[in-house]
């Protein structure tokens, strides 16, 4: 059964009398509950891109968009309901920078079984509402066989289906019996793999993604080699660049991370740095050096499997070395699942994989939260849109019991998550509904910013 979707909060058009546009100060006036805003606060609030969570702030929503965070008290003041979590803290949605919806979790990455276009499209809404029910209301869909991602995010925009924002990027350019070349993106000449790069433009990719080297679930395939020459995917990322697209680069082999740095490519994914008989870590300074300066992101795919070191515990070792160098350079990482091709992680599992990253990465939970909201926002060119509580983005809003910029664990425990003004039943059952908010008339001064009325459901 799908899970309940509480209705949304009223989008009817205010009077222009009385409320302007989603950026007004709310200032002069008195916005009425019934012209659509509606405020949310927990015990702390978390902006996305702070070093410390606030107490007693809420933000301010109208519709689809932010409109203002504020004092609770503020909130109150322009007698507006302030449905208040206690012993929660109110952030950003997540944004997982590495999904694969096309594919599940229950089998290996190139033995899924074969569905009907209409199972897989069910199979995919049922993935994505779990990811939006979990808190990660945007994801990066890096790669799939028949662009059926991008099937389910144009359903998802129209309204269709409930899940994650998602930006796609079809089928990945490889060479012939390269990583992944059994989804359609082969190319054995410059001018094929341009040909690529049109076919995913005509068929509206949101990325470019390259095969910058062999990959750990494609046989035959060496993760050490680099696959494409530096000439070839500079020429690639140009003519990416040309239809206004980034490139995010496959690259677990070394020489392969040297090669996606110096063509220019937006984000490395893995960036495992494996080199030497298969040994991970194998870092190149100047190359780390030259991330830094250009601005090239990270999306190291650590995930929540990864705290039981698959890759061996030197490797591991190895690897958290290599996430340190990164992050100490100011290399930007990005937390990302790879969902869809790890047996056995769900798609739902990123908060786990944020923990992960942390520890090996040696962040602080801010520095963590940061790379799983704001951070990625920036990257992927969504930062005018979601990654923030800030006024005119979008309402993508995530209540988790407990405070996260002190204990990442938190995020495994949602309360509300809001996508787009929408509220979506989260995964975890819920503490008791909101208390809620109402200045009493006359009003009187309180001595605490919350005039509780006592629980209500919310409408």
């Amino acid at each position: 059964m799908a899970p309940e979707v509480l209705p949304g909060p009223s989008t009817s058009k205010p009077d222009t009398d009385s409320v302007g546009s989603s950026s007004c100060s709310l200032q002069g006036h008195r916005p009425r509950a019934e012209e659509g805003h509606w405020a949310l606060a927990g015990d702390f609030l978390w902006d996305g891109s702070s070093e410390e969570a606030s107490p007693r702030q809420c933000v301010i929503v109208r519709g689809q968009r932010i409109v203002r965070v504020c004092s609770v008290q503020e909130a109150v003041d322009l007698d507006l309901p302030v449905e208040h979590y206690p012993g929660c803290t109110v952030m950003p949605g997540l944004i997982d920078a590495h999904v694969h919806m096309e594919f599940s979790e229950h089998f290996p990455l190139h033995q899924q079984p074969e569905f009907t276009a209409m199972q897989l499209r069910e199979a995919m809404a049922e993935r994505a509402l779990r990811m939006l029910r979990s808190g990660i209301t945007t994801a990066r869909d890096l790669g799939g066989r028949n662009y059926a991602a991008i099937g389910l995010r144009n359903a998802i925009r129209r309204g269709e289906c409930l899940g994650p924002r998602l930006l796609c990027a079809g089928q990945p350019l490889t060479r012939p019996g390269g990583h992944c070349h059994q989804w359609g993106g082969e190319a054995g000449s410059l001018d094929e793999a341009l040909a690529v790069v049109d076919r995913q433009v005509e068929n509206g990719v949101d990325w470019i993604k390259v095969m910058a080297t062999g990959g750990m679930r494609t046989p035959g395939t060496n993760v050490e080699e680099a696959t494409i020459s530096v000439r070839d995917l500079t020429e690639v990322v140009g003519r990416a660049r040309e239809n206004s697209l980034a490139v995010a680069a496959h690259a677990h082999g070394a020489q392969g991370v040297v090669h996606a740095v110096q063509a220019g490519c937006r984000t490395v994914e893995h960036c495992s740095w494996i080199a030497k008989a298969g040994q991970w870590g194998c870092v190149d300074d100047s190359t780390v050096e030259a991330m830094a300066r250009q601005g090239t992101a990270v999306a190291p795919t650590a995930h929540a499997n990864w705290r039981y070191k698959p890759m061996g515990e030197r490797n591991y070792t190895r690897m958290c070395a290599a996430l340190q160098k990164l992050r100490a350079a100011g290399v930007l990482l990005l937390a990302s699942s790879d969902a869809g091709a790890i047996p056995g992680l769900p798609h739902d599992a990123l908060h786990g994989g944020i923990e992960v990253l942390a520890e090996m990465a040696r962040m602080t939970p801010v520095e963590a939260l940061k790379a799983a909201t704001s951070v990625p926002a920036a990257v992927l060119g969504l930062e005018a849109e979601c990654g923030r509580l800030a006024p005119d983005l979008s309402a993508d809003i995530l209540v988790v019991a407990g405070i996260p910029t002190e204990d990442l664990g938190a995020l495994g425990r949602p309360v509300l998550v809001v996508a787009g003004g929408r509220r979506v039943q989260p995964l975890a059952p819920p503490p008791p509904w909101p208390k809620v908010a109402r200045p009493s008339r006359p009003r009187a001064r309180q001595t605490g910013a919350l005039n509780a009325r006592g629980p209500r459901r919310m409408a």
